[in-house]
């Protein structure tokens, strides 16, 4: 079967190599020049197997009035009269109740061992070097209620058989030296020991290679997916804005926020709204912390990846294709230079990023058949866990076009 999968970021380049793998005769395509150049070029580099935790919460639910007057600096919700936006954001609030949440997280959970599970197969199989590392989480919680408050959700992670430990600050300390120096509050903290790190951006680059020369996959770079051709309700073949169209059997949109573009043909992308957040990567120097953090009260993570520092965050569901906001980066600069003073004041060497990950209300990846046109496929809508879940996804649409 001919397959074109449309977006080569982790999810497009992951579900390009599951395919293959599989048998299938795949074409990855894209609209930029190569892999990983959108919402994977500068994400948090974290690989959160143990932290699939959906955003619509209990907790984000009692935080919405702040939200929404802006007194929280993590969070931004841009209000429009956009129906599509209006029915995301009610079916976002039935998502917040505990049971839907906990529903949901345990959902993401077995998708993300999943994911763990092929990534030790990829590495044993290819060469790959994206600086991948079991570097251990740390996630800091500033106050004795919200660390008791985590309590219950450690204790049902490992009934999953999920390596959790709460941890006093000594003993966070002991794991990560560097919180010693950390100017941030800190009651206690989760640690979670087989979490990994890595290079998102590098890992799109090199897995890209690899399908292709391994696997005979087909690239279409600088190639803008416009549409669908199809006959009787059956995909014939993939339509591009500045090319002849491309005869295919199937199709697999993992195009992220983009996928919006297909809303035309394509319903599903309807239920995807794009979350913008934004990094600042600088050289590591000595004394940053090695083990990833997520400070959960400033909604801040922390990852050293090879020689370079990163600081990932904000949250904001803003207005599609809205780019770069310099106010909102610097709240990420200055949050982060507050609690770790020194690793961010080198700007003669430092990487900006912002970009859009496309969430579900639920926080739960599209991964289905298109209810439109036949032989085209959904693999979309991974928010801010597009890495972590991007090799289960993969798996299990592979499986649905077996």
């Amino acid at each position: 079967m001919h397959v074109a999968v449309i977006g080569a970021g982790v999810v497009g380049v992951s579900s390009a190599y599951m395919l293959a793998r599989a048998g299938h005769r795949v074409t990855l395509i894209d609209a930029e020049a190569e892999p990983g150049r959108g919402a994977s070029a500068g994400n948090a580099a974290q690989l959160s197997w143990a932290y699939g935790d959906a955003m619509a919460s209990p907790a984000l639910l009692k935080h919405l009035p702040s939200i929404l007057l802006k007194r929280d600096p993590a969070f931004r919700v841009h209000m429009r009269l956009d129906p599509d936006f209006l029915l995301w954001g009610l079916r976002f609030l039935a998502n917040a109740s505990a049971r839907r949440w906990w529903s949901n997280t345990r959902d993401i959970l077995m998708l993300a061992e999943e994911s763990r599970q092929e990534m030790a197969s990829l590495l044993a199989e290819t060469d790959i070097a994206f600086h991948y590392r079991v570097a251990g989480k740390l996630h800091l919680y500033p106050d004795a209620r919200s660390f008791a408050a985590a309590r219950s959700t450690v204790e049902g992670k490992r009934e999953m058989a999920i390596d959790q430990r709460m941890l006093s600050r000594p003993e966070a300390e002991a794991v990560e030296p560097a919180l010693k120096a950390y100017q941030g509050e800190i009651a206690g903290a989760v640690y979670t020991p087989h979490d990994a790190l890595g290079d998102a951006s590098a890992f799109c680059r090199q897995l890209g290679d690899f399908v292709v020369r391994r696997y005979a996959v087909t690239a279409a770079f600088g190639a803008r997916v416009v549409g669908f051709e199809h006959r009787g309700g059956r995909l014939a073949a993939v339509r591009f804005a500045d090319r002849d169209p491309l005869a295919v059997n199937a199709a697999v949109v993992t195009a992220g926020p983009l996928i919006r573009t297909l809303a035309a043909s394509l319903p599903e992308a309807r239920e995807v709204q794009p979350v913008a957040g934004y990094s600042l990567t600088v050289p590591w120097q000595e004394g940053a912390p090695c083990v990833s953090l997520t400070d959960v009260k400033r909604k801040l993570a922390f990852a050293a990846i090879g020689d370079r520092f990163r600081v990932a965050g904000l949250a904001d569901i803003a207005v599609p294709g809205s780019g770069f906001l310099q106010d909102r980066f610097s709240v990420l600069r200055e949050a982060a230079s507050a609690v770790l003073p020194g690793c961010f004041d080198q700007p003669e060497w430092e990487q900006r990023w912002s970009g859009e990950r496309p969430m579900t209300p639920s926080s739960r990846p599209i991964i289905a058949r298109s209810r439109q046109i036949r032989g085209v496929y959904v693999n979309a809508g991974h928010g801010m866990l597009g890495w972590t879940l991007a090799l289960g996804s993969a798996r299990r649409l592979a499986q649905m076009l077996a």
